[in-house]
C-alpha cells in the first residue's frame, strides 16, 4: 500500500500529520517534506507524525523524520512521533534514532509531550 497522508488539527494548536501505508522512497516521502516547510511557514510549532498505521519503514523514511524533526526545530517548534509497536518503532530503535527523536507510544501521550 502506498503512503496515505492526512493533516489536521487539535486543540491547542498542535497539528497531526497521520500516514498509514509504507513511508518509503518516492513520491509520497516529497510530499512530506513540503508540507513540513510550509508546516513551518505558516507558523505551526507543534507537530504530531503519526506513524500508528505505518506499516514499514526505510532509510529514506527515517531521514525525512529527521529532517521533520530538524526543520520544525528551526523554526522553534517540536516535533512528536507516535510510532505505536512493531516493525516502525523496531527500526527507530535500531536507527538509534529514539535518541533523536521524541517519540510516544499513543497520540494521547504525543499531544501531553507536545503541548
Amino acid at each position: 500500500m502506498l503512503l496515505q497522508i492526512e493533516e489536521h488539527q487539535l486543540e491547542g494548536g498542535i497539528t497531526v500529520v497521520g500516514m498509514s501505508g509504507r513511508l518509503a522512497l518516492g513520491r509520497e516521502s516529497q510530499r512530506i517534506e513540503n508540507m513540513v516547510d510550509a508546516l513551518a511557514k505558516k507558523g505551526a510549532r507543534k507537530v504530531i507524525f503519526d506513524l500508528s498505521r505505518v506499516e514499514y519503514i526505510d532509510s529514506a523514511g527515517i531521514g525525512l523524520l529527521a529532517l521533520a524533526s530538524g526543520k520544525t526545530k528551526e523554526s522553534g517548534g517540536k516535533l512528536v512521533v507516535v510510532s505505536g509497536s512493531g516493525r516502525v518503532l523496531e527500526m527507530l530503535k535500531l536507527t538509534q534514532m529514539t535518541a533523536v527523536l521524541a517519540i510516544s507510544p499513543t497520540l494521547a501521550e504525543a499531544q501531553a509531550a507536545v503541548g
